[in-house]
């Protein structure tokens, strides 16, 4: 797109060298190229950045939810449990109920592992591969959501990384969109994953939204890209590449 114009002015009467329209322009390219350059760089050092706070937050959310959750609970079981041994000692008859009271605490704490666990990575993806892993977040999506991905098993970081992309797309089509129905598809294309996310919403989405940039920014440092078609009233649809 027009980033800019060069214009060669003169305030006297003269006549420019024959050559001077060619020497502008070249001119103008390398200008032109030092400027996209530029853009690049800073563009990558910005979603660097983004990256690493992105993964500071995530490590303290997870440090959060183990102590504030898992790590509670276990403490309690364990409290529970001595004063169980306790009142084994000395036959009171509060045994039953305070082991009761542990296992309770602990299949808690269990459940709240799990959930922690699923946020991270979900079972279904890492055994089953990237079509178990979509078809499990798809049903929680409340839209008919079709998925066409292949059985074929793809490296752990592709396959992380696209489930989050489609997680992420699912997300935002149930926030925004207004959408009836979504598709989500992927294929193994000349070396790359392609992966689709296609509603029929209202469109019109923020490509400059903190969740659209932060797929970008996953897709760009593996070495692909995210491309977004939203416009008004006809639907969205994120196209996502990953190299193989």
């Amino acid at each position: 797109r027009p980033w800019g114009t060069i214009a060669v002015l003169s305030g006297r009467d003269v006549t420019f060298p024959a050559d001077t329209r060619a020497r502008t322009a070249a001119f103008t390219e390398l200008v032109g190229t030092a400027i996209a350059n530029a853009d690049n760089r800073a563009q990558l050092t910005a979603s660097r950045a983004r990256l690493l706070t992105a993964g500071d937050e995530a490590r303290r959310r997870v440090a959060r939810d183990l102590h504030d959750g898992a790590q509670q609970r276990l403490v309690h079981t364990i409290v529970t449990l001595r004063l169980a041994e306790q009142a084994l000692r000395e036959g009171n008859g509060e045994a039953e109920e305070l082991v009761s009271e542990a296992l309770e605490q602990a299949e808690r704490g269990n459940a709240e592992l799990r959930e922690l666990a699923h946020g991270i990575l979900p079972s279904a993806l890492t055994r089953g591969g990237l079509r178990a892993g979509v078809a499990t977040v798809a049903k929680r999506v409340d839209l008919p959501v079709e998925v066409d991905i292949p059985d074929e098993r793809f490296p752990p970081e592709i396959e992380a990384n696209a489930y989050f992309m489609v997680a992420e797309g699912l997300t935002n089509v149930v926030k925004h969109s207004q959408a009836g129905r979504v598709a989500v598809r992927a294929s193994p294309e000349n070396g790359s994953l392609k992966l689709e996310v296609r509603d029929d919403g209202v469109g019109g989405a923020d490509r400059s939204g903190h969740g659209i940039v932060g797929l970008a920014d996953r897709m760009t440092a593996l070495g692909g890209g995210l491309e977004v078609e939203s416009p008004p009233e006809g639907g969205t649809r994120l196209t996502a590449t990953l190299p193989l």
